[in-house]
């Protein structure tokens, strides 16, 4: 894939910027492409609709997202936001558990409950952004070797374990 963008959704406190900050590092630096990350946050400081949109390119890129190749959507509020730019091609990721009304027409919808998991794997539902982050691995063919090199370079060590468990979960249950 030479161009994609891909599009991170959900409420203020939900991690959106940090899986932002992590995809945008594996493949800024590991993965060697241009990336250009934009986030975009309510006005609320918490619980509000958020976001981060990451676009990967081979070469220098327009920065800002057309029509993501994959979103991920951690709320109702953000699903129905942050879908009107996706086609037939995009890859949906929704949180079963909070995303009630998805759309089950659109050929590339995944409904996993990303919360369940992180609650029942790690004890803290703070963590479904992970879980999601191991589902996305998945989803985008990324080695999880390298995802886990990102994670151990760029989390602090004091919620390293905890969320290396929540990733491990989130990319089993892709398989």
């Amino acid at each position: 894939m030479d161009n994609f963008q891909l599009r991170f959704a959900g409420t203020g406190g939900q991690g959106m910027m940090l899986i932002g900050d992590l995809m945008a590092y594996y493949y800024g630096i590991i993965a060697d492409k241009q990336i250009v990350l934009l986030k975009s946050y309510g006005p609320e400081a918490r619980g509000g609709a958020c976001r981060s949109e990451l676009i990967v390119d081979e070469e220098e890129c327009y920065p800002a997202v057309t029509c993501p190749d994959l979103l991920l959507a951690m709320s109702e509020q953000s699903y129905h936001l942050y879908t009107e730019d996706i086609d037939q091609d995009t890859i949906i990721l929704v949180d079963s558990d909070l995303v009630k009304d998805a759309d089950q027409s659109h050929p590339h919808t995944y409904q996993v409950p990303l919360t369940a998991i992180a609650k029942e794997t790690t004890g803290k539902t703070i963590c479904a952004n992970i879980v999601a982050l191991g589902v996305m691995t998945k989803l985008l063919k990324i080695a999880p070797e390298e995802m886990l090199e990102v994670l151990k370079t760029k989390l602090p060590a004091r919620i390293l374990e905890i969320n290396l468990q929540a990733f491990q979960a989130g990319y089993e249950v892709a398989l």
